[in-house]
């Protein structure tokens, strides 16, 4: 973005002149309902989705326990969602749980090909907190065709896998891109 700056009769003037018009953010969920997404905890894993008061109208809640010690919990939404060239994804969230990887991934039409940002031992916040993840910090995870960028995503997941293990409650609210 170029910005001009000038001294006009002492006031100050800011133009965006030849700046590119950004879209405004699109939601993807709000969290009223769980019903968009699904529970596909490891074995040996207990998963439980609701909705209950968020920041903003309703958010979603998950509970999680890894009763073996190991695991993932993975809250799976189906998309049909084409890319921007330059993005970002923005949500709230908040935990009670020790620290656990927490992992956001974009995953193609096929399902086999799989992008993220893995957060090892991310230590999730008491209070709402907005969390944002750039294109720059979503890289090839996995999958018969290694692209560097997804262009189309047909379905979105976080996981909460064990850090520290136990169990504990993560929500969301106010998925955004």
């Amino acid at each position: 973005m170029r910005w001009t700056a000038l001294l006009l009769a002492g006031s100050l003037v800011v133009s965006t002149a030849g700046a590119a018009s950004l879209p405004p953010p699109r939601n993807l969920d709000t969290f009223e309902t769980s019903s968009a997404w699904t529970a596909l905890p490891a074995t040996g894993v207990e998963m439980r989705l609701s909705t209950e008061p968020g920041p903003h109208g309703k958010a979603l809640r998950v509970d999680f326990k890894f009763t073996k010690g190991g695991g993932y919990a993975v809250l799976h939404r189906k998309l049909d969602l084409v890319l921007p060239d330059n993005y970002r994804f923005e949500y709230q969230l908040r935990g009670e749980t020790p620290p656990q990887n927490l992992e956001f991934k974009l995953l193609d039409d096929s399902g086999e090909n799989v992008w993220w940002c893995n957060r090892v031992n991310f230590d999730y916040p008491k209070q709402w907190t907005i969390d944002r993840i750039r294109k720059r910090q979503i890289g090839f995870a996995w999958g018969p065709k290694p692209e560097a960028t997804p262009s189309h995503v047909a379905a979105l997941e976080f996981a909460i896998t064990a850090g520290s293990g136990g169990e504990g409650t993560v929500w969301f609210d106010e998925l955004t891109l």
